[in-house]
């Protein structure tokens, strides 16, 4: 914990009650021992890279985007290498707030290798047919169809999507 605090310029047991309240429970059981992670915002997300990466680090929501910071320190502290995965928030219905909190979210993960969707993951999707045609209920932030949907989804994804499963995949995008 104490490397953890160093990362967040914070206290010992405030990186603690950080870690207690700010991140999903299960979140360290789900990075302790991996040689990698993938963390992402939430479990939209977790459903649909993980059903596209299939095998690979496991893909680990960190509640938020807002929690990314502290769930890469978190992560690193416990040995896994880390990359990130966030939306830009840069579409027509995104508001100010949004674009800024992933600007600062990005300008806080400097030392981790980040992956941001254009738009968001839904702006992405939408340019996937055979995922919309396998998602009968639409684009409703459902993670559960959004997993089903991506693994029945008989066409590659669009290709930012593919670029990106590839980068995860390699592992090859660091710091």
């Amino acid at each position: 914990m104490a490397r953890v605090a160093t990362t967040l310029g914070t206290s010992t047991n405030r990186a603690r009650r950080l870690v207690r309240t700010a991140l999903p429970a299960g979140f360290v059981l789900q990075v302790a021992g991996q040689p990698r992670a993938v963390l992402v915002e939430g479990a939209t997300d977790v459903a649909v890279l993980a059903a596209l990466l299939r095998t690979g680090p496991p893909v680990v929501a960190a509640g938020g985007k807002h929690a990314l910071p502290l769930a890469a320190a978190v992560a690193r502290a416990l040995g896994a290498a880390v990359d990130v995965v966030l939306d830009a928030d840069d579409g027509p219905h995104a508001g100010h707030r949004a674009r800024e909190d992933s600007r600062r979210v990005r300008a806080e993960l400097v030392d981790v290798p980040v992956h941001v969707l254009p738009g968001d993951l839904e702006t992405c999707l939408a340019q996937w047919p055979a995922f919309l045609s396998a998602l009968p209920e639409g684009l409703t932030k459902d993670a559960a169809a959004y997993g089903r949907a991506a693994q029945a989804a008989r066409s590659s994804p669009p290709p930012v999507l593919a670029r990106l499963i590839q980068d995860l995949r390699d592992g090859a995008i660091r710091p």
